[in-house]
């Protein structure tokens, strides 16, 4: 295994702490930054141990924050609020990128119309005439992209501004297709029709505007930091993901508001991602209840806790997202919940600088599947999209629950940096990854592959052989039900019956030197509306205990260094929660892998992570998190308390025998026990989030 080292580009370090200051504000609104006051600004930022805050240069509104050429100041604004604000925060040695809108811009779009992105129905994308929520789109096709480069150099010649923060950085799907992109599609030789063509121009489009606003930004300011916000995408398909974008970068930021309709399965699903691209990484949630612009909403200190120190967990810097007031004065209260939590966060930056977050697990994501066919259910589209999501959260669930070692991989990941890949629910293989895996199981690198994975693009097959299995197609059973033998290796935490299985499984046959682990129960018959048995699904048609029948199908089989699982358990399990579908799952991994990197006894609702700091003697720091987010309201889960955990025992499989073993920060040491290349010891207690350090 070899870890992915994150590292920024032209840059420092990015700070641990810092805001992201909105300031979305409306040409109707008067005395805009009438109340703003350096030293109140300044005083109340290092009150909250703030080290880098990104401030307006222009807004969604189109309006710009100081006395601009190129662009429209705000119409009540009276000062150089920008120029205010970087000076100030430059004397208290606060970092000041600056944030600069770029797709969503009014004022643009009213001088401008025809800037505007158009749909394939002639429509303009966005906000309609009569709408009151949601912009305008304009597009980076058209001279609008000249307008933001000048808008863009303007502020870095008067400012001395540490990077720039360009945000919604998108065009509309399938492709926007007004006057310049018809023209643009015309050279290429495609038509509006043409869905694979207006994607691809939809890539070319983005990626032109970050190339040449990169070279732009580091032609004036070549240590600056850019970013391109709305960009981040998981996708298995590296030619459409991020991948290729990664040069324009110099860090990533993962824009994460659990609250305001990200959940709290985002964040964790695309740090074990943007682990492994090679940038500084930092996570960005909210001072609101809700969502952004949520004025007059405050985030419990669980909350923003949880949030923060997982970012820490993953390797991340932590940044907290506000709205200025538009008179222009910060609202303490937000500022004294935000400095309870950097407080925190300052006094564990010792032990979170410069690190490697260690996984021995890579998961392939189910998104963005290079030329994936259609499921076992026949879903397209929307459909499609929404199954694959729900596979990389269920899977990602049920190794957070288990206490895994893991990171998400897209088809160019380095496979061999892990000791197993698992290909959930519907990978399907064309040669080229068909062959690396097939490299990389000669190396000794084991395979798990469930649902359809495996197949060949056209399901007709298993284009990976070592499985030891021959496809059948998708199971004739809607509803069925799994067996484990209760005396074999997986029967461990599985109670000894008959388990149903709510999503639509695969059937196969095993070869000879397969062995099959767990056999498919089939239903008596398939409900629906001639044939219905009850209330729900129809019950096995074996009795409990009953022998089953001789051509009884594989549910999990296990050939050489591969494994296999009928049923699409990650699709499953993030559907249905069922417990037994993650015991199950987890038992078959540690068939693969007997020696995990990290095993605890902490609840199913607490977090584990490794990370290692090469340039501190290569010392290992574990994380234990422990907060649990309820649903409260219909829409939102909630985390407003701190349960505390109580004598943790810890086991960390180690390179070295430590030299003392201790928490951070408070640097007390921790009795243990090392042998057969692993640590072990107990945590007294887990206060929300802990800190163990293994000094070598």
């Amino acid at each position: 295994m070899r870890p992915q080292l994150l590292r920024c580009g032209a840059m420092d370090e990015l700070a641990f702490r810092q805001v992201h200051l909105d300031f979305h504000t409306s040409g109707e609104i008067p005395a805009v930054g009438a109340d703003f006051d350096t030293g109140e600004f300044v005083a109340v930022l290092r009150e909250a141990r703030v080290n880098s805050i990104t401030c307006f240069a222009k807004c969604h509104h189109g309006y710009s924050y100081y006395p601009t050429e190129v662009g429209e100041r705000h119409p009540s604004l009276t000062r150089d609020l920008l120029g205010e604000q970087v000076a100030a925060c430059h004397r208290a040695g606060i970092r000041v990128p600056a944030y600069m809108s770029v797709v969503w811009d009014e004022h643009a779009a009213d001088k401008h119309p025809e800037w505007l992105q158009v749909d394939r129905d002639g429509k303009q994308v966005g906000r309609p005439p009569l709408g009151d929520r949601g912009w305008r789109w304009l597009c980076m096709n058209t001279g609008y992209a000249d307008y933001v480069a000048a808008q863009t150099e303007e502020v870095l010649r008067r400012y001395p501004v540490d990077g720039i923060f360009f945000d919604i950085v998108m065009q509309t799907q399938p492709g926007c297709v007004c006057a310049a992109c018809r023209q643009m599609l015309a050279k290429r030789g495609a038509d509006i029709g043409d869905d694979a063509a207006l994607r691809e121009q939809t890539l070319e489009i983005a990626r032109e505007f970050m190339h040449r606003m990169t070279r732009l930004v580091h032609s004036v300011r070549p240590q600056a930091s850019v970013f391109y916000n709305s960009r981040l995408r998981v996708s298995a398909d590296a030619h459409r993901g991020v991948r290729p974008e990664m040069p324009y970068y110099t860090h990533v930021e993962i824009e994460s508001l659990p609250t305001g309709g990200w959940g709290y399965n985002h964040f964790p699903l695309y740090s074990r991602y943007f682990q492994t691209v090679g940038k500084d990484l930092m996570g960005m949630t909210a001072r609101f209840h809700k969502s952004w612009a949520d004025f007059g909403g405050l985030k419990n200190r669980a909350a923003l806790e949880y949030e923060c120190f997982s970012m820490l967990a993953g390797g991340a810097k932590c940044s907290v997202g506000d709205q200025l007031h538009p008179r222009g004065r910060l609202e303490r209260p937000a500022y004294d919940r935000i400095g309870e939590v950097f407080r925190s966060v300052e006094a564990k930056e010792p032990w979170c600088h410069e690190t490697e977050t260690l996984a021995e697990i890579g998961v392939l994501l189910a998104q963005g599947q290079p030329g994936a066919a259609p499921s076992a259910g026949g879903l397209t589209g929307a459909g499609q999209a929404n199954d694959a999501r729900d596979t990389d959260e269920g899977i990602m669930r049920v190794l957070l629950e288990s206490k895994r070692a893991f990171q998400f991989l897209d088809i160019e990941s380095e496979f061999m940096d892990y000791r197993l890949v698992i290909l959930p629910d519907s990978t399907h293989l064309g040669p080229a990854l068909a062959l690396k895996l097939r490299d990389y199981l000669s190396q000794g690198g084991k395979v798990l592959c469930i649902g359809e994975s495996g197949l060949d693009p056209a399901g007709s097959g298993f284009a990976l052989r070592e499985l030891g299995l021959r496809s059948v197609g998708p199971s004739p059973w809607s509803t069925a039900y799994f067996r484990v033998d209760p005396g074999g290796p997986l029967a461990s935490g599985v109670e000894a019956m008959d388990h149903v299985v709510y999503e639509r499984g695969w059937t196969v046959t095993a070869e000879p030197g397969t062995e099959v682990l767990a056999h498919v129960v089939r239903p008596y018959f398939n409900r629906d509306h001639a044939h219905f048995s009850s209330h729900a699904q129809t019950p096995p048609a074996v009795g409990p205990g009953d022998a089953l029948p001789a051509d009884a199908a594989p549910a999990v089989t296990r050939h050489g260094n591969t494994a296999y699982i009928a049923f699409p358990l990650g699709r499953a399990y993030r559907r249905s929660g069922n417990r037994v579908y993650r015991t199950l799952l987890s038992n078959v991994i540690d068939l693969l892998l007997p020696e995990r990197l990290i095993e605890t006894d902490a609840p199913t609702s607490a977090q584990v992570t490794l990370l290692r700091q090469p340039r501190a003697g290569g010392r290992l720091v574990a994380h234990l998190l422990h907060y649990v987010a309820e649903r409260r309201t219909p829409q939102i889960d909630l985390i407003e308390d701190v349960t505390p955990l109580h004598d943790v025992a810890l086991r960390v499989r180690t390179d070295f025998q430590p030299m003392r073993v201790y928490e951070a920060p408070s640097g007390t040491p921790l009795a243990f026990e090392w042998g057969g290349g692993a640590v072990r010891l107990t945590i007294p207690r887990v206060e929300g989030h802990a800190m163990v350090v293994f000094e070598p």
